[in-house]
């Protein structure tokens, strides 16, 4: 079980890792491709891709089975689409910080739902894990209006995604399951880009090859395969442990934005990643107790 534990860990972290690399990579595809017709291609070929892994796997889901999808599905529509209209309010490090908040929203829901006891080790870590999240976006002075408000449902919706993930990926066979709930998520990014992106997302004349590449990159590495390799740890691993997992994709993000846009950052975001990587520390100290571990 100890193999087993540090496997799916890893996964999780290399999940982190993957979603780190994808602000630089969106930064420089955002500057030429509308947000809601990019959101679309990106998780309509991350669905593609695992709908066709999927095979015949997809007779075998039960109708409770695609109630439950759907529901995963709105929970990550409802996660981008506040914080995309969020970010038109907000600056990008108090979004980056309030999103981050889901690392102390999931083991409170978690509780709340009687799905995970309460663990010291685990608020600590939660807790150390938004003080780095604070110093690494290094906001300097929070405010709270709309932009910051829609923000915070977007933590909330994460959360509850990554809460609901553990309930659900025990007894759903992943590859289907994770289809889904992105192939869902695909259709209403498509009705919003209808309505509100420049372009029509069958209009894909203005698209490059490069833009293909790095949308191929996003669709079916940090989403098909990301979020099927979250479903499949969260299989073992508890909602609390995967959130302070995915607090690591801020600190992946900088060291990659470092390399790949020569971004430097001030020195307090560099005690805010150690902090991160402590809490982590003491959460995986709490989940080898949970599944026995020594």
């Amino acid at each position: 079980m100890g193999g087993s534990m540090k496997k799916w860990a890893f996964l999780l972290i290399l999940v982190a890792f993957i979603w780190g690399t994808t602000f630089a990579v969106m930064k420089d595809l955002l500057e030429q491709v509308s947000l809601y017709n990019f959101l679309f291609w990106r998780f309509l070929l991350g669905g593609l891709f695992l709908a066709i892994w999927s095979g015949p796997r997809w007779k075998r889901m039960d109708p409770a089975r695609f109630r439950q999808g759907f529901f995963m599905g709105f929970l990550l529509f409802g996660g981008y689409l506040t914080q995309v209209l969020g970010l038109n309010w907000t600056t990008a490090s108090q979004a980056g910080f309030i999103t981050g908040l889901s690392v102390i929203l999931v083991p409170l829901i978690a509780l709340f739902l009687g799905q995970e006891r309460f663990s010291k080790n685990n608020m600590v870590g939660a807790g150390l894990a938004v003080a780095g999240l604070y110093l690494l976006n290094y906001v300097d002075r929070l405010n709270f209006g709309i932009g910051e408000f829609l923000v915070f449902l977007c933590a909330i919706f994460f959360a509850l995604y990554i809460v609901f993930v553990s309930r659900f990926a025990p007894d759903a066979d992943g590859p289907p399951f994770v289809a889904l709930q992105i192939l869902f998520m695909a259709f209403l990014m498509g009705v919003l880009a209808v309505f509100f992106a420049p372009f029509k997302p069958w209009e894909m004349g203005y698209l490059s090859g490069i833009h293909w590449i790095q949308i191929a990159y996003m669709g079916i590495g940090a989403t098909g395969l990301a979020y099927l390799w979250e479903h499949k740890a969260q299989q073992v691993l508890s909602a609390t442990f995967a959130a302070l997992a995915f607090a690591l994709e801020p600190v992946f993000a900088t060291v990659f934005a470092f390399f790949y846009l020569g971004e430097v950052l001030p020195g307090p975001s560099y005690l805010g990643g150690l902090l991160i990587v402590w809490g982590m520390f003491l959460a995986g100290r709490e989940e080898k107790k949970a599944i026995g571990v020594n």
